[in-house]
């Protein structure tokens, strides 16, 4: 009788405790990206906050080997393209420019598959630049 009891009881045990497992694919920055908004917030000597919404032909491809090219475009017309390295840790993203004169560190604030929006913050002599860019894929 006790066997009859028990074998139910495991069962349900068994049947309970087995989840179906959700673990996503975690977003990747890997990609090509359409940027569509860049913002641009400026506080201390000088204020402004002004938002842009860039051209189609706009972009940044961030490669698996950590390389990557930025492309910035305005009324179609290619302004500048640029490769760069970069390096994600957690939501942080660093990027660095070819020749190592720029380093810019953001912050991942959106990334899903099909949507990013890096967040970065620089404060020097007394002003302090926030920019947000919005890219889709």
């Amino acid at each position: 009788m006790k066997i009859k009891l028990i074998l139910p009881v495991l069962f349900l045990l068994f049947v309970t405790s087995c989840k179906k497992n959700d673990d996503a694919t975690p977003a990747t920055v890997v990609g090509k990206w359409s940027l569509t908004k860049l913002r641009s917030k400026v506080t201390g000597a000088m204020n402004m906050d002004i938002t842009v919404a860039l051209s189609a032909s706009s972009y940044m491809q961030f490669n698996a080997d950590g390389t990557g090219i930025s492309s910035s475009a305005m009324d179609g017309q290619p302004l500048t393209t640029e490769k760069f390295t970069y390096k994600v840790s957690g939501t942080k993203i660093t990027i660095t420019s070819e020749d190592k004169t720029e380093v810019t560190e953001g912050e991942l604030q959106t990334l899903t598959s099909t949507d990013l929006l890096i967040y970065s913050k620089e404060s020097a002599g007394g002003t302090t630049s926030e920019t947000w860019v919005t890219g889709k894929k």
